[in-house]
């Protein structure tokens, strides 16, 4: 897997002072301090007549903006135009050449949510890179030091690209911030059979004992621990639905970040893809990290044919 030489960071400001995005930038920046954080407004209401006094205007806004974090000793200011803010901010951490982007999450209005989806929503169904959404910039403070890392052992392809990368995230948030390592699983309720796609729990080899889903899933969450080195106790099983499983788990935990990827094939989290982690986010205090896509880490690697 590639590894990250320079951390460069892609922060979208939003309107108004309140800024949990930025004020996370800057603690990560406190703790490492040769990253590059590059500060994005994009302004979508604008004409050709204002468009040049809005982009001076905006710049003296971000200019005191890296004076008021000060722990940001390579910030970039950048101004974008554009009508669609979601677009023009995964375009951005597209072409950027970004480690991560940072974004902090709306509130949520459940009426008009119907129709037109929240722009932290939006950029989390189709950004290509790594992203972490900010709720509470002062939550880290409140919460415990557990960073949970919700691993989707059900799909019948598993991902172990995907847990790599997840893995290296977490480990990097629980070196830098003296953070916590938890793994968990979440098991469907619904009976998709013993033989689907995978040998392990079958009846048939395993004809000594029948074996509940749980328990062969505990087996899977071990496995993935010990070959990371994470404690046993550190893995949790629960069974339902992952945005009811693992919001309930964030709470005991009092978990400070939840790690977790979406998935484009079959498996627990495919019927709702992206929407698991937005449901996720809607009752966790923590942040969420979210990793849609792998490849650029394995850009080295011979692709099938």
């Amino acid at each position: 897997m590639k590894k990250i030489e320079k951390f460069k960071i892609l922060v979208l400001l939003k309107p108004g002072d309140n800024q949990p995005a930025i004020e996370r930038a800057n603690e990560f920046a406190r703790f490492m301090p040769d990253i590059e954080v590059t500060a994005c407004r994009i302004i979508n209401e604008y004409d050709e007549l204002t468009r040049q006094n809005l982009e001076q205007q905006t710049m003296r806004e971000l200019a005191a903006i890296a004076k008021a974090h000060p722990n940001i000793k390579h910030f970039v200011p950048r101004v974008l135009f554009g009508k669609n803010v979601p677009a023009a901010f995964v375009a951005e951490a597209s072409a950027g050449g970004y480690t991560m982007a940072i974004i902090s999450a709306n509130k949520r209005n459940q009426i008009k949510d119907l129709f037109v989806a929240p722009i932290d929503s939006q950029v989390m169904r189709s950004i290509t890179i790594p992203l972490l959404v900010v709720k509470d910039a002062n939550a880290p403070q409140r919460l415990d030091r557990v960073i949970l890392l919700a691993i989707d052992f059900e799909e019948d392809n598993h991902d172990r690209k995907l847990d790599a990368v997840l893995y290296q995230a977490a480990k990097i948030f629980a070196d830098e911030f003296n953070g916590e390592i938890h793994v968990a699983n979440v098991v469907s309720p619904l009976n998709r059979g013993y033989m689907g796609g995978n040998a392990k729990p079958s009846k048939i080899l395993h004809p000594e004992m029948p074996r509940q889903r749980s328990d062969v899933h505990q087996d899977f969450v071990e496995e993935f621990a010990k070959h990371y080195g994470i404690p046993v106790e550190h893995t949790h099983v629960a069974i339902g639905r992952v945005d009811e499983e693992i919001p309930r788990l964030c709470t005991k935990l009092e978990a400070r970040m939840v790690c977790m990827g979406s998935s484009a094939r079959s498996g627990l989290l495919s019927p709702m893809n992206s929407s698991a982690s937005e449901l996720v986010l809607e009752q966790i205090k923590g942040d969420i990290f979210i990793v849609n896509e792998v490849q650029q880490y394995y850009e080295d690697e011979v692709k099938p044919a």
